[in-house]
C-alpha cells in the first residue's frame, strides 16, 4: 500500500534539498573582486580610489590580519616568515634595497612604496613571482600594488586554487602611482600567487586577509551528506509500502 507525505514531511524533503543545494554553492568558489587605481599618485598620497577599493573590500571580507611589512628585517629572505602562520616566497632574483624583498625607502613613484601611515616598509618585486601561503586556509585577501606601469607590464595576475584552479587581472597603472585590488571567496584557498614576469620594478604593502575560513571542511562535507541521504531514505520508507 503507498501513502503519501504529509505536509510537514513535504517540508522535511524540501528543507534537506535547500540545505544541500547552499553547501553546494558555497563550495562552488563564487569570487567577488574591488579594485581602485591613482594613476601617478605621489608616494605620500593621497590614494583615494585605493582607499575605497580597501573599504569596500574590508567590509565585504568579515575579521581579517593586516601585514604591514613594519617589524621584518629589511633584506631579501626568501622565503620570508612573513607572520605567524604566513609565509611568502619568491622566484625572482634579488636587486637590491628598493627592489626586491622588504625595503624602507623608495625612488619615487614608478618603483614600489610604503603605503602604511607612520610607516616606512614595503615588499619590493621584479622578474618573477609572488607567493603568499597559508597554514590557515583563507576566503579573503587584499593588498595595495604600487609603481606598477604600462611602459613594462602588460600581464599582471593573480592565481590561487580554491578547488578549481582561478586566474584574475591585477590592475595596471600608467604612470605608476598606487591601486589596490581585493578578493572574496565563497571556498577557501591556502595560497596565492602573484605573478609580473617584466622588468618593471614595483611594490605591495598592507596586506590584508581573512583570520577564519567559514567553508565547512571536507570531512564535515561528507558527513552532512551522508546525513541528508540517510534522512531521504527514511522518509522515502515511512511513506511507501
Amino acid at each position: 500500500m503507498k501513502m503519501f507525505p504529509t505536509t510537514n514531511s513535504y517540508r522535511l524533503l524540501v528543507l534537506a534539498a535547500t540545505v544541500l543545494l547552499a553547501v553546494s554553492y558555497a563550495t562552488a568558489g563564487t569570487i567577488g573582486t574591488y579594485t581602485g587605481s591613482d594613476d601617478g599618485a605621489s608616494t605620500t598620497g593621497p590614494w583615494p580610489m585605493s582607499a575605497a577599493a580597501q573599504t569596500a573590500f574590508l567590509a565585504a571580507a568579515g575579521p581579517t590580519s593586516l601585514l604591514t611589512f613594519e617589524s621584518l628585517p629589511v633584506g631579501y629572505t626568501n622565503p620570508l616568515a612573513a607572520a605567524p602562520g604566513v609565509t611568502i616566497s619568491f622566484t625572482g632574483p634579488n636587486f637590491g634595497c628598493n627592489y626586491s624583498g622588504v625595503c624602507n625607502s623608495t625612488y619615487g613613484n614608478l618603483y614600489g612604496f610604503n603605503i602604511t601611515s607612520g610607516g616606512s616598509q614595503w615588499l619590493g618585486n621584479v622578474e618573477g613571482t609572488t607567493t603568499y601561503s597559508f597554514a590557515t586556509p583563507i576566503t579573503a585577501f587584499g593588498l595595495y600594488l604600487t609603481g606598477v606601469q604600462t611602459v613594462f607590464t602588460t600581464s599582471f595576475t593573480l592565481t590561487f586554487n580554491d578547488g578549481t584552479a582561478q586566474s584574475l587581472n591585477l590592475p595596471i597603472n600608467v604612470n605608476g602611482g598606487a591601486s589596490y585590488f581585493g578578493f572574496t571567496d565563497t571556498a577557501s584557498f591556502s595560497s596565492v600567487t602573484i605573478t609580473n614576469l617584466s622588468d618593471d620594478a614595483w611594490g605591495m604593502d598592507d596586506v590584508s586577509y581573512s583570520t577564519q575560513s567559514s567553508v565547512p571542511e571536507p570531512g564535515t562535507l561528507v558527513m552532512l551528506g551522508s546525513g541528508l541521504a540517510g534522512l531521504a531514505g527514511f522518509v522515502r520508507r515511512k511513506f511507501v509500502r
